[in-house]
């Protein structure tokens, strides 16, 4: 394929989830998804799942998500069919980062990671890869769109990277789909409980990543 096909898909391919975006997702609500969901009766959980394996390939925000899952389903029902979309969804994404679009989610990563974590990703083995890919997932505040696309592109096998995946989901699901089943009553002390959780799983993965990045040449140092 040559230079300029390449980069005809490229901007082509980029329009098209702008305007996809645009269009269709920048006003969605966890709220409208699950009240979309809940229209499906006794398949909402298949539409839910469905929902968790599109939207991400977009950069949807995964937290609202999780959300709309507390709202529709409560937390143990919830984390399971969310724990079932983001694994078939991270899957989707990072076959298509290695097989379908290398040079155009190349380019658009290198933009929105910060150079460290870029070189310490790519440059990484394949152990080391699945520590990074299993701290990333446990931080909320590190997109999980990203981490998808990025780990299509590292040299981590996807065995690897789906148990790396699904470990470190897990904690951040369920403290997410809690929120989302706690959130109709704000002043509850259990959706109070819920926020803490959150603020204690981001502080504690970040105090993680700080750890090994000092004990050993996994993680990048911070600035």
């Amino acid at each position: 394929m040559t230079k300029l096909k390449k980069t005809i898909i490229i901007i082509a391919t980029l329009a098209f989830f702008i305007c996809i975006y645009n269009s269709f997702l920048c006003d969605i609500t966890a709220a409208s998804i699950r009240n979309w969901v809940d229209g499906f009766g006794s398949l909402a959980p298949f539409a839910y799942i469905g929902v968790w394996i599109v939207l991400p390939i977009f950069f949807f925000p995964v937290p609202v998500l999780a959300l709309a899952g507390g709202l529709s389903f409560g937390l143990w029902d919830g984390t399971l069919y969310t724990i079932i979309g983001a694994i078939i969804n991270s899957s989707v994404m990072y076959y298509i980062a290695k097989i379908l679009s290398k040079d155009m989610i190349r380019s658009y990563l290198k933009e929105k990671m910060p150079k460290a974590w870029w070189d310490k990703f790519m440059e990484s083995s394949s152990r080391d890869s699945f520590l990074i890919v299993f701290i990333c997932r446990l931080i909320p505040a590190m997109p999980y769109n990203v981490i998808n696309y990025a780990s299509g592109l590292a040299e981590i096998g996807f065995t690897q990277y789906t148990i790396a995946t699904f470990i470190g989901i897990l904690p951040g699901t369920v403290i997410f789909l809690n929120v989302g089943d706690k959130i109709l009553d704000i002043k509850s002390p259990e959706f109070i409980i819920s926020i803490i959780l959150v603020i204690l799983l981001t502080a504690g993965s970040i105090l993680l990543g700080k750890a090994l990045s000092k004990k050993s040449s996994v993680m990048p140092e911070n600035d």
